[in-house]
């Protein structure tokens, strides 16, 4: 038995050791992707690829990524590693996230034996494809994506592959940046490469190495007691994304989650085919979902190790958009792992009420312009992920436009000195966007309105995000938060980009253009009318919600400031009275089928459309006193009974509902300046 003292010393030493290697990439990295942006992480691994330790920060993208290609890295290679031996990996299929996500591993051997497998992921900014930055709102398969690397020896024993290299860095925009981002990844790993055979020279091999098994079983132990204190139980949850990319239907996700003793079981059986556009996963990404929200929802302080991971089951059906098989486009990584994030928290939220939370913004939002110098010759190539509101809790407002709980210390947008100064780019504004956050007892925190304007005399933009049309989801009565948006501002009118919003593929900007980024909010938590009129006066105060929306919202009337009380009392009882309240009908009297396509039926009388202000697949959703919305499209059916609502069996397990129970029945409310 190791001693714990010794354990905990191993522990820091190890952890201290990634935290150096975060360091050195910051400071040494060309891309500003990296050195400004944060868009990497690393790890030390054990030799057969288990995550012995990782900092705080690393980006939870990468963190199941990084063991599952190490995997297929020493699968492929075998007993033919040895000192100084270096791999590249990108490869969705085989464990990688996206294509512009390149890992690096790098073997540490001591007396001959190897210790540890050091690992490095890391966003480079362009990895080819049809796109400057290689990510595309339309890509139909991965070969447009850029090149995809399937685990590749790039030195063997010390000595370099150049041709490996070459090959790789001929087919990739700013060739000589992607080589300075690879040379930091190997710096960083070489001075972890002292620092844990320094360890090792301290602690001797047997220690170190049994020392590293005991840091996953201790944080294996720690995640099994928090699971035991769940009910037992399955709990159900679905959302949708807002399309393909080359389609505009909206993707199902479903999940189905068993909680047993000391075991948790994920499993996404139901969700949508794989499609032809960017809004597939291969097979890492989805338990690097299940495992984030599982993690900070349970064990927040504990180890971030393959130990804690182990009590995790997930299954996730090949040939679906949560692990797509070849030649599948995988760009839209984070769109559809922000969606699972989603998916995990209402669902396992409904486990544990106390730490429900609104929906976090959903999506990656990768925007990237590209286009000629001004001052000299070559392209410039900007990219950033504007960060937006993460969602209301009990007791408490969401954050404002930051970097929520699974996205690591990935920044929330670049710094405008750092944009202006490398791109023919000036930020015209950067803003908090006022009425973006969902309405709540306690609000979701507010997205972002960033204005960028073009100076080059020509350039393209591309987008890659979600939650464009289908938005962020409130809990226990709050409101959804306004949805991303991205448009350009030409000779004083606004232009769409493209006809499917939140996907935009190279499209052709004019000197003078104005990018106009608008990102969504975080989801509301409560009743909107049992807001605290004093925070809600505050909120107008400071433009985080407009005079019309705390009127209209949250019933809160406001004389010169000030909160008066009787007609806010008098407002929010009628507000409370022009609800439309339903009672829940079996649909299958109805209806053959709960779903059109991927979209979930609710069926009403036209007198109740018409209530309601809607037609028919106008979106609607039913706020779930104890557990997130649930979002339907609406149909009009006069065989369902004035004051009635049609829903199928599994929506009534979703809600934990019977026939008859009353609901309320709301548009969701998509308006933001």
């Amino acid at each position: 038995m190791i001693d714990p003292i010794l354990l905990e010393l191993l522990q820091t030493q190890l952890t201290s050791v990634v935290r150096e290697m975060r360091g050195i990439m910051i400071r040494t990295a060309y891309s500003p992707m990296i050195h400004e942006g944060h868009d990497f992480s690393c790890a030390v691994l054990s030799a057969t690829g288990d995550l012995v330790a990782a900092s705080e920060v690393e980006q939870p993208t990468h963190i199941s990524a990084l063991p599952w290609a190490a995997r297929s890295v020493i699968e492929r290679y075998g007993t033919d590693i040895g000192p100084g031996d270096q791999f590249l990996h990108n490869d969705p299929y085989s464990g990688g996230a996206h294509l512009n996500d390149v890992a690096l591993y790098f073997p540490v051997f001591h007396e001959n034996i190897q210790i540890a497998l050091l690992g490095i992921m890391a966003h480079w900014q362009d990895i080819g494809g049809m796109v400057p930055g290689s990510l595309s709102g339309t890509a139909t398969e991965i070969f447009q994506e850029g090149v995809r690397i399937p685990g590749i020896r790039i030195r063997r024993r010390g000595d370099p592959i150049t041709e490996a290299t070459d090959l790789l860095f001929a087919n990739v925009r700013q060739p000589e940046e992607r080589r300075g981002d690879l040379q930091a990844m190997i710096g960083a790993c070489r001075i972890a490469e002292k620092r844990i055979v320094a360890l090792v020279k301290r602690w001797g091999i047997d220690t170190t190495r049994s020392g590293m098994s005991a840091l996953l079983d201790r944080a294996e132990t720690r995640m099994r007691n928090s699971i035991n204190n769940i009910p037992d139980g399955i709990y159900e949850y679905e959302t949708h994304l807002d399309n393909t990319g080359d389609s505009p239907e909206p993707l199902l996700l479903k999940l189905r989650l068993t909680i047993k003793n000391d075991t948790l079981d994920a499993d996404f059986s139901g969700s949508a085919l794989q499609v032809s556009g960017p809004t597939n996963l291969g097979p890492a990404t989805s338990t690097t979902a299940v495992f984030t929200m599982a993690k900070a929802l349970l064990d927040t302080n504990g180890a971030i190790n393959a130990g804690a991971m182990r009590p995790l089951s997930v299954t996730a059906p090949l040939g679906t958009v949560v692990n797509a098989h070849p030649p599948a486009a995988c760009g839209a990584i984070g769109e559809v792992r922000r969606a699972l994030e989603s998916l995990v928290i209402g669902t396992l939220g409904k486990a544990m009420p106390d730490r429900l939370v609104g929906d976090l913004k959903g999506a990656s939002n990768i925007t990237a312009i590209g286009g000629p110098h001004l001052d000299r010759s070559g392209d410039f190539l900007f990219a950033e992920f504007p960060a937006g509101g993460t969602g209301a809790f009990l007791g408490g407002d969401g954050n404002n436009t930051v970097r929520n709980f699974a996205e690591g210390d990935i920044s929330s947008i670049q710094p405008i000195e750092s944009i202006e100064l490398t791109c023919p780019l000036r930020v015209e504004s950067t803003s908090l966007r006022t009425d973006s956050g969902g309405a709540g007892k306690w609000r979701g925190g507010l997205g972002l309105t960033r204005k960028l304007r073009l100076l080059a005399p020509h350039g393209r933009l591309s987008v890659l995000s979600d939650r464009n049309i289908i938005p962020p989801y409130g809990v226990r009565g709050g409101k959804n938060s306004a949805p991303n948006r991205f448009t350009i501002q030409r000779d004083g009118r606004v232009i769409q980009p493209s006809t499917l919003p939140g996907k935009v593929t190279a499209f052709p900007l004019r000197q003078g253009d104005i990018v106009i980024e608008e990102t969504a909010g975080g989801g509301g938590y409560g009743d909107p009318l049992e807001r605290d009129p004093m925070l809600a006066a505050h909120d107008v105060a400071f433009e985080y919600v407009s005079q019309s929306v705390m009127l209209g919202t949250y019933g809160v009337i406001l004389r010169n400031g000030s909160v008066d009380e009787q007609a806010t009392a008098t407002a929010r009882s009628q507000m409370a009275n022009d609800r439309v309240l339903l009672n829940l009908q079996d649909l299958h009297n109805i209806s053959d089928s709960e779903f059109d396509g991927s979209r979930r039926l609710a069926i009403v009388s036209s007198s109740t459309a018409k209530r309601l202000g809607a037609t028919r697949d106008t979106l609607i959703e039913l706020p779930n006193p104890d557990g997130p919305s649930l979002r339907a499209w609406l149909r009009i059916d006069d065989g369902v009974h004035t004051g009635n609502c049609a829903i199928g069996s599994s929506a009534l397990a979703i809600l934990n509902l019977g026939i008859g129970a009353t609901v309320e029945v709301r548009l969701l409310d998509l308006v933001a300046k």
